[in-house]
């Protein structure tokens, strides 16, 4: 072995005052540094915030803290894998678009390929290689400290690259590795410059003394780590820099803001902790739905707000579901005839702390259950939950956002057993597309079978549809471009269909409140107005296609419009749209709105702030003094 540090650090222009670390060099160039083995606190605080004020502090997932033993000395890398060394493993990678510098950190890979690589170092080695476990790597971030960062309870940005320079201004990108000082055990960038992938399964932490944790035994997300140079809005963005902050990303989600370190070592023997299992997801029955419910020659209506039976989130509850802001509601009724709903769950729409939060409506109760977190990727904005059931399999669609709800991947994922398990999710459209789309606004699967959802463009500049005629494996982005044939500004299209496939769009913004039809498959798109009138900030219309044939619409009128106050409404249409035989108010729900038919016919309708109503055709039907 050879200490090679002292050469890598004077080249670099820096100086080290702590005892110097033993390195090696292997034969791609990688140095790496010796760990040893030690026990550390993992995390911070007692238990998730319980105000404001905690909240600005630390994420809820930080808690318990607990100690944690490290057993084993580990050898880690000095810096994050660049380019050129990734490449010696996977050359096409160097083809790609906008590829880097060969000394700046490798990105655009997937969790997968992190690993895959790995696996080519040891076979290459002959020595055991891998991605850090997430305590390995805090306990390697911290170097013996305890601060917020190991450079203290501060950080500038002559210390690590959060996308600022020197004199702090913003300067986003990537820079060479090692181009900021090592921490106290030599290691470079583990603050900022690119997150890096860890080797578990996100999930909470535990309390109680753990030795060498491994995560969980499953899940969705994958960890990261350190954060990176990527800014949006916040003036706050080194909070994402803390040694026990987490991150993570859907394994598959390849972005230019990650890439990863190696680890020499054995992984540990250590049972992981078992897979999350969520409030709405226990004591699923697998039992087909009632058909038969009340009577559908009598009108009714619930307001589930009024009875105090929605879904409730407790007031000053900072994470994982948060009693600040809950919007954009989403509904499905499930095989079994559960109502399953969901809405996204924040402090700040456009922040990082935005995800999905869900409540079941077991069939037969009129009791929504208290909220639980839904889905979540830690440090991404999980905007515009779209959530729909064709009788057999249920459907949820969202993004990954980096930039408040834009510059957005679209992910799928589907449920067989009425929401007690999910398939992983699945990034349908990449933000890296040149196609690509933001936050999903609706669904429907068509009597052919091909899927439709509905999207927002990227910064709205055009809203247009995806389809798949394959149940969701494949998808294309289809031509035509709703917000062009509106001639000015509309997001937000409420689809369904009519009886000879076309497709509907209901969308938000010009008044009157525009209809549009496509006849091949969103190519292209036919607009007329409706008598309906226009929604704006805070409002979102939904539309359906009923059992017995009619088109349900469901939207507000700021304008009294179609009814005498101001409020939410029910439209019901047995002319494939062209005409409204019944208009009602609907009491009790408003803003952003979903709407879904159980078999018996009962239509539920959900909303911003947990805001539901159920009813059927026969009230909406019933004239009215």
């Amino acid at each position: 072995m050879k200490k090679l540090l002292p050469l890598l650090i004077l080249c670099m222009g820096f100086s080290v005052t702590a005892a110097e670390p033993e390195t090696l060099k292997n034969s791609v160039g990688i140095v790496l540094v010796k760990v040893p083995k030690g026990k550390f606190i993992m995390g911070t605080g007692d238990a998730p915030p319980k105000s404001r004020t905690e909240w600005n502090q630390r994420d809820w997932d930080e808690s318990p803290a607990h100690p944690v033993t490290i057993s084993q000395d580990f050898w880690m890398g000095a810096t994050e894998i660049t380019n050129e060394q990734y490449e010696l493993f996977d050359p096409n990678h160097g083809k790609r678009p906008n590829r880097g510098a060969d000394k700046e950190p490798v990105t655009q890979i997937t969790w997968d390929q992190a690993k895959a690589f790995c696996d080519w170092l040891s076979k290459k080695e002959g020595k055991p290689y891998r991605l850090p476990t997430e305590a390995e790597w805090e306990y390697a971030c911290r170097a013996g400290t305890t601060t917020l960062y190991s450079t203290g309870d501060t950080i500038t940005p002559k210390q690590a690259n959060f996308g600022l320079d020197e004199e702090g201004k913003l300067s986003i990108k990537v820079r060479p590795v090692g181009s900021y000082p090592p921490n106290p055990w030599g290691l470079l960038d583990m603050h900022g410059n690119v997150a890096e992938w860890c080797w578990d399964w996100y999930g909470p932490y535990e309390s109680g003394e753990q030795t060498d944790p491994v995560g969980r035994a499953d899940g969705y997300v994958k960890v990261a780590r350190g954060w990176s140079y990527f800014r949006h809005k916040e003036a706050k963005d080194s909070r994402y820099l803390r040694c026990s902050n987490r991150s993570g990303f859907l394994p598959d989600d390849a972005n230019k803001y990650t890439g990863f370190r190696v680890v020499m070592g054995e992984l540990p023997k250590t049972k992981p902790l078992p897979e999350v299992i969520y409030p709405h997801q226990k004591d699923v029955k697998q039992t087909p739905a009632p058909v038969k419910g009340p009577d559908p020659n009598k009108p009714l209506y619930l307001d589930y707000t009024t009875a105090k039976d929605n879904p409730l989130i407790p007031p000053e509850t900072w994470g994982p579901i948060f009693s600040h802001h809950n919007h954009y509601g989403a509904v499905c009724v499930c095989p079994n005839g559960d109502v399953l709903a969901c809405w996204y769950t924040t402090v700040a729409e456009s922040g990082r702390e935005l995800a999905q939060a869900a409540s079941r409506l077991r069939a037969g109760s009129n009791k929504w259950e208290p909220a639980s977190l839904f889905f979540d990727v830690p440090d991404h904005n999980d905007h515009a939950p779209v959530l729909f059931s064709d009788g057999k399999r249920l459907y949820h669609f969202g993004t990954q956002s980096f930039a408040g709800w834009d510059y957005a991947s679209n992910f799928m994922r589907t449920s067989d057993d009425n929401g007690a398990t999910w398939s992983k999710p699945k990034i349908i459209l990449s933000r890296d597309d040149p196609n690509a789309l933001s936050q999903p606004c609706s669904a429907l699967k068509l009597p052919d079978g091909t899927l439709v959802l509905a999207c927002d463009g990227d910064l709205h500049k055009d809203e247009r549809i995806m389809t798949s005629t394959d149940d969701g494996k494949t998808w294309q982005v289809r031509k035509g471009d709703m917000r062009k044939t509106a001639g000015k500004y509309a997001i937000h299209p409420a689809i369904t269909y009519t009886k000879d496939s076309a497709i509907l769009s209901f969308l938000r913004g010009p008044h009157p409140m525009p209809v549009q039809i496509s006849k091949d498959l969103g190519d292209s798109w036919e607009q007329q107005n409706t008598i309906f009138p226009g929604i704006s900030s805070g409002q979102k219309a939904s539309a359906l296609r009923l059992q017995s044939g009619a088109i349900l619409l469901v939207s507000m009128d700021s304008r009294k419009d179609v009814i005498s106050e101001r409020g939410a409404f029910a439209a019901l249409s047995l002319d494939e749209g062209k005409t409204w035989e019944s208009i009602r108010r609907l009491e009790g729900v408003y803003g952003y709105m979903a709407a879904a038919q159980a078999p018996d016919g009962t239509i539920y309708v959900f909303g911003t702030k947990q805001s539901a109503v159920r009813f059927n055709e026969a009230w909406l039907k019933e004239k009215t003094k």
